[in-house]
């Protein structure tokens, strides 16, 4: 199996196309790039032929420092809980050691069909534990 580590932390160099006229990056970036390092987290994960869908119910961002053209970024994934129907993920991002950015992301378990919340499988649930933070 493949170590923690390699698998929830990533590096990305700032497009063009996510800065704003102020040579800054587009806030909405922090989110998409975060939800893209959550997503490839989520690629590692037990699946099963009932497992539901997930819906971002919550994000929010604390920014410190923001990011430029070419600067490079680390995404640091966390999962902070495992609740019955719901998950909730931190993201760290940082810069040549500095904070940068610090999102929470709470997804919630949905049945496909119904767009019910149901429970979390357990195979997820415990697969999930090694990344508590």
């Amino acid at each position: 199996m493949e170590q923690a580590a390699d698998i929830t932390a990533s590096d990305i160099r700032i497009p063009f196309r996510d800065i704003d006229m102020h040579g800054h990056m587009h806030n909405a970036a922090y989110y998409a790039h975060a939800e893209a390092a959550v997503a490839a987290l989520w690629r590692h994960r037990p699946q099963g032929p009932e497992d539901p869908v997930y819906f971002v119910r919550k994000s929010a961002c604390t920014f410190h420092y923001g990011l430029k053209l070419d600067d490079i970024a680390q995404f640091k994934v966390a999962v902070t809980r495992i609740g019955a129907t719901s998950l909730t993920f931190t993201v760290a991002i940082s810069s040549e050691g500095r904070p940068v950015a610090d999102l929470e992301i709470v997804w919630v378990a949905v049945d496909p069909a119904s767009r019910q919340p149901v429970n979390v499988p357990q195979r997820v649930r415990d697969w999930l534990k090694s990344f508590l933070a």
